[in-house]
């Protein structure tokens, strides 16, 4: 005789593992990123698309928190 197994749902728990991920993932580039800075201090033209990296990945980390504000009652009981 086979029982199925239901696994257990939370969207609390999906949402915050999802979004501990990514961020995860954008504080690695980050750090990646920021230590190439010195490789191209000669070049202006790649130092500055460095710096505007770290200003969109900047950004992307500060969006991921404010969604997580604000949608605060999805993330319930897992939010950081």
């Amino acid at each position: 005789m086979s029982e199925q197994v239901t696994k257990p749902f939370s969207m609390g728990y999906v949402l915050s593992t999802t979004a501990k991920h990514m961020r995860k993932s954008i504080d690695i580039s980050i750090r990646k990123t920021f230590d190439r800075v010195e490789e191209f201090a000669e070049d202006k033209d790649k130092s500055a698309e460095i710096f505007a990296t770290l200003a969109h990945l900047h950004e992307l980390r500060k969006q991921l928190d404010n969604y997580q504000a604000e949608h605060s009652d999805k993330f319930k009981g897992y939010l950081k």
